[in-house]
């Protein structure tokens, strides 16, 4: 009897889970799971005289938690906190070559691309260059192998990326060209079709920053390096600023606070039901589309309102 009483204790991580939810019904659903695991809605309905709709709901919140599988209804063991989406881990690129002074004047001499990009990156940098920066530069065109335009459009947008961070105060180094270079190499990014891609892809981005930081109720700062690599796996989903508002407003419902890791599960949620506007979302999920229910035949008959139990959520 004993260890039949250990082994039906919640845990304590499980506990702090369903009870920053402050949800009845997903409490309740819990505890009976713990005590009858089954996988038969229509028996727990009846026994716990829960509208199915409300069953329903409580179901996918625990879900949420971590503290149900998808595929059967029983409680699991709470899963590790949810860890933000981690960037791709990419191979080590080694050092540039060491490119010397003498290589850098015969490569301008012999190659007219190269002498327009060192002319380029001077404008751009707002200074003449230096060996180092000469040097730095000669390695980028030469070890990356990127074609002469790519290297125009690479300079431009990092140009563009100090503006837009900084202002025109700061101007970018040959060193921003660099780890810029790597990265789109790591991309794959080394034609001009590609490039023009990946820049628009940046500036639409950029463009919806304001409106997803009204969603998420960022006010007066930038996003942290979490948030925004959170934001960025949204947007790669599909989901607009309106879908990540009601999001949004779904996690703070339910735990209180701004949780990006509760509101990855959400948005993950509608992911894979094919659910991406806002539309599509109100239609047909079944959180955020509910019907009132239809009147019980006799008075009295439904269970709900003989316990008087009242909708919550």
């Amino acid at each position: 009897m004993y260890e039949q009483q250990q082994k039906n204790l919640i845990s304590p991580k499980a506990a702090e889970l369903i009870l920053s939810l402050r949800d009845g019904d997903v409490a309740l659903l819990y505890l009976y799971l713990c005590c009858h695991p089954t996988n038969d809605r229509d028996k727990i309905s009846r026994d716990l005289f829960l509208p199915k709709q409300r069953l329903s709901e409580a179901c996918e919140r625990l879900e949420m938690l971590g503290l149900l599988s998808s595929d059967a209804l029983s409680p699991e063991a709470p899963v590790p906190a949810v860890t933000p989406p981690a960037p791709p881990v990419m191979p080590e690129q080694p050092d540039l070559p060491p490119y010397t002074a003498e290589d850098v004047i015969i490569r301008s001499s012999s190659d007219n691309a190269f002498s327009t990009l060192i002319g380029e990156a001077q404008l751009i940098m707002g200074r003449p260059l230096s060996t180092t920066d000469l040097i730095k530069l000669l390695g980028i065109y030469d070890h990356f192998n990127l074609p002469p335009e790519v290297m125009m459009e690479l300079m431009n947008f990092v140009a563009d990326l100090y503006r837009w961070k900084y202002g025109e105060r700061r101007r970018p180094s040959a060193r921003a060209f660099e780890l810029e270079a790597r990265n789109w190499v790591e991309r794959g990014i080394t034609d001009f079709d590609a490039a023009e891609a990946y820049i628009r892809k940046v500036r639409d981005r950029r463009s919806q920053e304001g409106a997803i930081k009204d969603a998420l109720k960022i006010v007066d700062r930038d996003f942290t390096d979490t948030e925004r690599r959170y934001v960025d796996q949204w947007l790669d989903m599909g989901f607009g600023a309106d879908a990540m508002s009601l999001a949004y407003d779904r996690t703070v419902t339910n735990t209180r606070k701004f949780s990006p890791a509760y509101m990855n599960k959400i948005l993950q949620s509608w992911h894979d039901k094919g659910l991406h506007s806002l539309q599509e979302i109100q239609a047909k999920d079944s959180a955020h589309s509910r019907k009132a229910p239809a009147a019980p035949a006799h008075p009295g008959s439904d269970p709900a309102d003989v316990w008087g139990i009242v909708d919550i959520i």
